[in-house]
């Protein structure tokens, strides 16, 4: 049965990031992405130039996990209950499927170990989505913040990267999720994030 190029290239994301999670990014080749697709090896270069094309695409697909639509579309009202949605996105997913956490910072040192370009795009596309999300949750709340929050967003990607490598090491007993929170708290206080008193400016 003849299946449309937009589904294609969804089954070949879901075989990138399967091969990642399983033997990580090195076994990433098209003629194996094929076979784990199913797919013939012509129809994956005809919807992907390359690997870097085919990672980059997983790499959009777990930014998407990240900051799912749910949170895009809720309007979180206000940077601290953003980053709360964002950093519940990121530990449901996590604790779900530890495999794709481990895969995403695997990817990472290896695009900047081997120069891939898509270790120039990755962390630039996650920060990004993020500063989007609180920039529109900012404006809803009428906040007012002595940080940019292109910083904040930096931030959060420091706890979240520092605090799943300690699940990892420690799933049970690290606590490393709740610090999580508790360090994005110590952010909005330093960042001094609080509601504007004028609500007519």
């Amino acid at each position: 049965m003849r299946i449309s190029s937009a589904l294609r290239r969804e089954q070949l994301v879901d075989a990138t990031m399967e091969i990642m999670q399983e033997t990580g990014v090195q076994s990433v080749t098209m003629r194996e992405v094929a076979k784990r697709a199913k797919s013939s090896l012509a129809a994956v270069h005809y919807c992907f130039r390359d690997k870097d094309e085919l990672v980059h695409a997983a790499v959009e697909r777990w930014i998407h996990e990240m900051v799912p639509d749910s949170i895009r579309s809720a309007g979180s009202v206000g940077v601290r209950a953003a980053v709360r949605d964002i950093l519940d996105a990121w530990w449901e997913g996590l604790e779900k499927v530890p495999q794709n956490a481990q895969a995403q910072f695997e990817l990472f040192l290896w695009a900047v170990r081997t120069g891939s370009r898509v270790g120039q795009s990755m962390y630039p596309l996650y920060l990004s989505a993020i500063d989007l999300v609180l920039n529109e949750a900012q404006q809803a709340a009428r906040e007012t913040c002595d940080w940019d929050l292109i910083t904040i967003a930096r931030s959060l990607l420091v706890i979240v990267d520092g605090c799943s490598f300690q699940y990892f090491n420690d799933p049970a007993g690290s606590g490393a999720k709740a610090l999580s929170y508790e360090m994005a708290e110590a952010i909005f206080d330093r960042a001094h994030v609080k509601v504007r008193l004028d609500k007519s400016r």
